[in-house]
């Protein structure tokens, strides 16, 4: 028996930050260069696509976990100012 070679090029890993939205952003504007140079092929025109309606949910999430913890500060403010009003100043 004889062995056959395969070859083939290592792809360096890429670490993506989706825990934030400047993080996503950057990663949509990824996904556009590639987009743009992939040209007109329906299959990747499909694929980017995908990608980019999975980024942006991954964005609406983390805006609604934004504005939950701001709702969340903002409740805890204003139970401690009614609080605050509450107690009789001697």
């Amino acid at each position: 028996m004889s062995k056959s070679e395969i070859s083939f090029k290592k792809k360096p890993a890429i670490v993506r930050r989706l825990s934030s939205l400047a993080g996503i952003r950057r990663e949509l504007a990824r996904v556009y260069e590639e987009a743009k140079v992939a040209g007109a092929d329906s299959e990747r025109v499909q694929y980017y696509r995908a990608l980019t309606f999975i980024l942006t949910s991954c964005a609406e999430v983390l805006r609604n976990e934004k504005i939950e913890k701001l709702e969340d500060r903002l409740q805890a403010l204003e139970a401690a100012r009614e609080e605050a009003e509450e107690v009789p100043n001697d």
